[in-house]
């Protein structure tokens, strides 16, 4: 079977703004967010919620 590309979808890290570390992954459409997402969600080394902003997966 042939693969379909997926085009203008990307993977993305979401980094802590607290301790600096990507601690989730998710997908991103470009065609739909053209900004950087932010989430609050939790942190696992400062145990509490903080902000974590979009960043390149390396």
């Amino acid at each position: 079977m042939a693969s379909k590309k997926k085009g203008n979808i990307e993977k993305i890290a979401l980094k802590c703004s607290e301790c600096g570390r990507r601690n989730y992954t998710t997908t991103k459409n470009r065609r739909n967010i053209q900004g950087k997402l932010e989430f609050s969600k939790y942190c696992r080394f400062d145990q509490k919620h903080t902000l974590h902003k979009e960043s390149k997966i390396k």
